[in-house]
């Protein structure tokens, strides 16, 4: 078994870039050289039929484990993206709050008399006292909804590479055991391997004076 492990390691290193046939031809041919050495008694047409049936399966194996890893990778740079464009809009509101605070005592600099600017500058503070504290809680609110919820998305990222890696592993190890049965049984009249899909799911997360919808 730890040839056959061995060998269809091999394999799988080289699929990336060689063709499906090329792949059992190489497989097979160093499976075959291995066992003459280890007197493993399995017919040279058996072992082909063996290798044909099932790296097939294997390569599809590997190709559902590509597919949903890089589908948890994606999910979660679109959600990101999407966290950030929010953020970024709620950053331009407060700057703009911010502006508008600033102006009102920049209209102050045009009064002359100097007792007028004092008193420009007292109302203005005191109208603006509120704005600012609001402006303040709301800013560190979405401080923290930003930082949780790229939190969030990093746990669901993980939770599905984690999940589509497990599948892999599962799937081939499946396969792996059909084939070896195969090399020592026989072709059987039936196969049936199916594989395992990862799909990341919808991660949401609110908190704080406005919502981060992922």
């Amino acid at each position: 078994m730890k040839l056959l492990c061995s060998v269809l390691i091999l394999a799988s290193i080289m699929a990336a870039n060689a063709k499906p046939n090329m792949q059992i031809q190489s497989a097979l041919d160093q499976y075959l050289v291995h066992a003459r050495n280890l007197d493993t008694i399995v017919s040279e047409d058996v072992t082909t039929q063996c290798f044909n049936l099932y790296m097939p399966l294997l390569n599809e194996v590997a190709a559902t484990f590509s597919s949903s890893y890089q589908g948890c990778i994606s999910t979660a740079n679109a959600q990101t993206a999407n966290l950030t464009a929010q953020a970024d809009q709620q950053q331009k509101i407060y700057q703009s709050e911010v502006t508008s605070l600033c102006s009102a005592f920049t209209s102050c600099d045009s009064d002359n008399d100097t007792t007028s600017f004092f008193n420009c500058y007292a109302s203005a503070a005191q109208s603006d006292v509120s704005v600012i504290y609001d402006l303040a809680s709301n800013a560190a609110g979405s401080a923290s909804s930003l930082t949780l919820g790229i939190q969030a998305i990093q746990d669901t990222e993980y939770q599905c590479t984690n999940a589509t890696e497990n599948n892999y592993v599962r799937d081939t190890a499946a396969t792996y055991d059909l084939l070896n049965n195969c090399l020592k049984y026989g072709v059987p009249t039936t196969t049936t391997v199916g594989t395992t899909s990862t799909s990341a799911p919808t991660t949401s997360t609110s908190d704080g004076p406005f919502y981060f919808d992922l």
